[in-house]
């Protein structure tokens, strides 16, 4: 951790000090500068109470911290902040002013005047003043520490977090290297990604001190949990910093909770979204409201469609296929027949592919525009899909899915949906799984009302993969 996290009240006091002394600063600065801008506007330029000064610079401080401008995050990026800097200071003025008009003040045009100035002298005071406080603390007084980071353990969870940290945009965590457990211990993947081996677990208290190491990052599934122990014993005498990358919670990380019970810590996950019934009310609601419309406005495409299909492949428009919905139930999905008859009667049940021979002429233009799923708003209505969701799969699949990807069946936790977060980003078709199912429960822990509409929207450009 930060040593800065630690002191968070020691730089959040030299902030606000600097950020007084910014607005006290920029009042009679704006003054000077009604003066010299008098001859534009007429009339006599007199300076506010000193009363009103103060007033109007404690309610700019509170607007700031409203807009959560003394946190962490806003201290190290002034860049980001700079944005909230200026609408936090336009408010205040709007509210200051509005104020002197409601309770009558004869001198409220004045006011005005002087606070069109005044914001634009605060904000680049305040803007300046975030950049030099930081220049002070990190690059002169180096009061913020950079946290020197080791790991333990290798998979493609790890891979991201180590990529993130190296990354990070204000340069304040280093990775120094990684251990293994035996000198014989496969490292290869981390060795290729030009990250330093720093030995093996023997001594490795004393090659913490010696490479300075302030945080280790372990891979659960790759150490033992006795050695976890130790190594929790370790960095404990070490005053190192552990943080486990956990192997049986990895898909619902962000929903984790801890728990006492009889003094006994237990680790579970919270509610999803959508266990929720008022969530599950809203988006049966918006589900209803979306499949009326979207049959009705559908209906004129749909008869083009099928005099299309009927003229290429005589033969029936719709096409129906048994699809697993919520918790694994099979329904039959309805879309319109994009392929020649009878197309798996050769191949069994098999994955459509680019530039797929089975495909008819007008098949291929309703795939690439997601034409052929217009008809499952009739099982929207229905209640057996959602309008945004993971896409249903075959049983036929599925079946072999759950016994080669880890959670697969968790994307059953929600209705499958005519569109989805995975489909939307090109993840259909002859693609990754384990992105696909990434991408299906990022959307069901993470659900919205505005991320289903999100999806909507990205729905109507061109699909990636639609073959």
């Amino acid at each position: 951790m930060y040593q800065a996290k630690k002191l968070t009240f020691d730089w959040t006091i030299i902030l606000v000090m600097g950020e007084v002394l910014a607005i006290a600063l920029s009042m009679p600065l704006a003054f000077e500068g009604l003066i010299w801008s008098q001859p534009l506007w007429g009339g006599n330029a007199s300076h506010p109470h000193a009363a009103s000064c103060v007033a109007y610079g404690i309610l700019i401080l509170y607007v700031l911290q409203r807009f959560n401008l003394y946190t962490w995050n806003s201290f190290l990026n002034p860049r980001r902040a700079s944005l909230r800097i200026i609408g936090g200071v336009l408010l205040a003025g709007v509210i200051f002013v509005s104020a002197r008009y409601f309770f009558g003040d004869e001198n409220a045009q004045m006011y005005r005047r002087w606070l069109l100035i005044h914001s634009f002298v605060t904000v680049v005071m305040l803007i300046g003043m975030r950049y030099f406080i930081r220049y002070l603390l990190i690059d002169v007084f180096k009061l913020i520490p950079i946290e020197r980071i080791a790991f333990i353990g290798w998979d493609a969870r790890m891979e991201r977090v180590l990529n993130a940290l190296k990354n990070e945009p204000m340069g304040f965590q280093q990775v120094v290297g990684f251990f293994h457990e035996t000198p014989d211990a496969t490292h290869e993947p981390a060795l290729k990604k030009k990250f330093q081996s720093l030995g093996t677990f023997k001594n490795i208290a004393r090659k913490l001190d010696d490479a300075e190491i302030s945080l280790l990052i372990v891979e659960e599934a790759s150490v033992p949990s006795s050695k976890i122990q130790k190594l929790s014993e370790v960095c404990g005498q070490a005053l190192v910093s552990l943080k486990v990358i956990p192997s049986a919670f990895d898909v619902w990380a962000t929903k984790l909770n801890l728990s006492l019970v009889a003094g006994v810590p237990l680790l579970g996950i919270h509610d999803l979204p959508l266990d929720r019934y008022y969530n599950r009310v809203a988006k049966r609601a918006m589900d209803l409201a979306g499949a009326i419309v979207g049959l009705i406005g559908s209906v004129p495409i749909i008869v083009v469609l099928a005099y299309l299909i009927k003229r290429e492949s005589p033969g029936p428009i719709f096409f129906r296929q048994t699809r697993l919905g919520l918790q694994g139930e099979p329904f039959e999905i309805i879309k319109l027949r994009s392929m020649k008859l009878d197309a798996e009667v050769q191949t069994g049940a098999v994955w459509a592919v680019e530039d797929d021979p089975r495909r008819l002429k007008i098949g291929a233009f309703m795939r690439k525009w997601n034409l052929d799923e217009l008809p499952q708003f009739w099982n929207v209505l229905k209640g057996e899909m959602s309008l945004v969701g993971p896409r249903p799969e075959r049983p036929e699949f599925v079946e072999g899915f759950k016994e080669t990807i880890r959670y697969y069946n968790m994307r059953h936790s929600c209705k499958p949906g005519v569109t989805g977060w995975a489909a939307v980003n090109g993840l259909r078709g002859n693609t990754s799984l384990e992105d696909r199912l990434e991408y299906d429960l990022f959307y069901i822990e993470n659900w919205n009302l505005r991320f289903d509409f999100q999806i909507l929207a990205l729905t109507l450009l061109p699909p990636k993969n639609a073959y």
